[in-house]
């Protein structure tokens, strides 16, 4: 394997589903088993392979675990819980040393993938009929909408998050109507899921706006519903691809 680096991972309850699932270079999980222990779970990518310095590896690390955390909330969109598996250490596959940087809180994501990457169109259209995971990821190498959409839906899915994936749906939807429509929604539905995100009066600290002196919407959508059908949208929209 190399030079091989792997991250032991938390918060595993959406890993069984995805390492069932996963089949690419972009990430995997793996889960290793010892006698008479409870499994560990284990995140690697290809695209870590190689890299020296612990600090790069983990920012190389935390943009694609927030690749990987996207893609399994807009698949499995309807749940009521959000993927949230964070590392816990970072080690050499090889030798078992232990690699994680002394301080990590201050590390910030880094994008490993090489600038000017083309889509492989062969590959493309073999991928895009394993499973939505390994599709988007693989396509988020390459086409700025979908590595857009998998990193923010990767982040807590609160009002703020949902609104931006909301924002760059629009943006880059040739026919935002049409897809609002395939998805079985309607403007009004649409215009509940703003008016709630953007009323202080109602959400407080939670809204996208402070004080606007706005009234009430007459019609409101949860943040479970909102969230529901923002990731559906983005689910359908990258499957359309």
């Amino acid at each position: 394997m190399g030079d091989r680096k792997k991250f032991a991972i938390k918060n595993t309850y959406t890993t069984h589903y995805s390492h069932v699932n996963l089949n690419n270079n972009e990430f995997s999980i793996v889960s290793i088993e010892e006698d008479n222990f409870p499994p560990e779970y284990f995140f690697f990518s290809e695209y870590l392979t190689d890299i020296i310095n612990p600090e790069e590896i983990w920012g190389k690390g935390l943009f694609l675990l927030n690749l990987y955390n996207g893609a399994v909330n807009i698949d499995l969109f309807n749940n009521e819980w959000d993927s949230n598996v964070k590392f816990t250490r970072l080690d050499n596959w090889v030798t078992n040393e232990n690699l994680t940087p002394f301080s990590t809180e201050n590390i910030l994501p880094i994008n490993p993938f090489p600038e000017n990457l083309q889509t492989e169109n062969e590959s493309k259209e073999m991928l895009k009929r394993t499973n939505f995971i390994t599709y988007s990821s693989f396509l988020a190498k390459s086409e700025s909408d979908v590595l857009s959409l998998l990193l923010l839906a990767g982040n807590d899915l609160d009002w703020v998050t949902l609104y931006a994936i909301y924002d760059t749906l629009k943006y880059y939807s040739q026919d935002f109507d049409k897809l609002i429509s395939i998805c079985g929604y309607s403007k009004n539905d649409i215009k509940a899921f703003t008016g709630t995100a953007n009323n202080f009066g109602l959400l407080g600290i939670n809204s996208r706006h402070g004080e606007m002196g706005w009234s009430q919407p007459k019609i409101t959508k949860s943040l479970f519903d909102s969230k529901k059908m923002i990731l559906e949208m983005a689910k359908i929209y990258i499957e359309s691809k």
